[in-house]
């Protein structure tokens, strides 16, 4: 299961191997959903998140709303956008006083761009960015006067290959790194979160994902980012803290301004994910022998 946590420091704070943020954990009292990848904004004085809100008995996530009130949780979870497909990592962009949202649409092979008509809960597509990738966890940001996209292919595997695109501007057009994939490592690839700029760096969170999908968050200081380069070292890992109520993994690190967003990670039983996972083996197994039923009946045709 996972749940969203907040810390009133700013993202930088976490590059101290020394320091350990105080992380506000949200109380997720039911067990037929979990919400992860929170990305946020601050909107006349409230803290909106937006998140990947995951229902186990639907099999499928959406993404929903949360709102703030000077530290206060305002009642309601909300959807703000739900398709037939699987969404997730709603990735947020602030640009030329509009908001702007990336979420991962994988399932439906693009990248799609989303413009809030009224942050944070109308949101119209503003167009297509990249079609024909499956672009897992697409992050976003403008550095050097140029357009950045990083993102894992789901089709070579979500966890280990890095992609670069870039573009002159957010709408594009954009084309792909020189050198994709650019990175190969299960251990710091895949995107976790808002890159950010200190002390004259570039820095990008990235997925821990080695052990377990999500297991800690990585902090990369990109050493060169052009159309034909790039490289980057670990800077710092980001591990779950045993004594808090998600021991088990981190995979997504944001910024708003001075507040950082994370989510975190608790293993348990869930008899409802049990029972979903149960009904989809037992529809692939009868799905799977009406399927060599008809094979058989095609393969040997009645005599008449």
């Amino acid at each position: 299961m996972w749940t969203i946590g907040i810390a009133y420091q700013p993202i930088h704070a976490f590059l101290d191997p020394k320091s350990s943020p105080r992380i506000y954990w949200l109380p997720m009292k039911r067990k037929d959903i979990f919400a992860a990848d929170p990305f946020g904004a601050v909107v006349d004085g409230r803290l909106c998140i937006l998140c990947e809100k995951f229902d186990f008995r639907k099999d499928k996530g959406i993404i929903a709303a949360l709102e703030f009130d000077s530290r206060s949780l305002l009642p309601g979870f909300y959807a703000v956008l739900d398709f037939p497909s699987h969404i997730s990592y709603p990735y947020l962009i602030e640009h030329e006083g509009n908001h702007y949202m990336i979420p991962e649409t994988s399932a439906d092979m693009e990248v799609a761009l989303f413009k809030a008509e009224r942050f944070p809960n109308r949101w119209e597509k503003a167009g297509v960015l990249i079609e024909g990738v499956a672009a897992v966890d697409s992050t976003v940001f403008k550095y050097n006067g140029r357009w950045w996209m990083m993102f894992t292919d789901g089709a070579s595997g979500p966890n280990n290959l890095l992609h670069i695109w870039h573009a002159p501007d957010l709408l594009g057009p954009w084309e792909a790194h020189a050198a994709n994939p650019v990175k190969d490592d299960i251990f710091s690839s895949r995107p976790g979160g808002t890159p950010f700029e200190y002390d004259g760096a570039l820095y990008r969170p990235a997925q821990d994902c080695s052990r377990t999908y999500g297991g800690a968050i990585v902090l990369n200081r990109v050493l060169t980012l052009t159309p034909t380069e790039f490289a980057e070292e670990k800077a710092t890992v980001i591990r779950p803290q045993k004594d808090s109520p998600c021991p088990d993994g981190l995979h997504t690190l944001s910024s708003v301004g001075g507040i950082t967003l994370i989510d975190g990670k608790r293993c348990q039983f869930n008899s409802i994910a049990l029972k979903v996972a149960l009904i989809q083996k037992a529809a692939s197994l009868i799905n799977g022998r009406r399927r060599a039923g008809q094979s058989t009946v095609s393969a040997h045709p009645a005599n008449g």
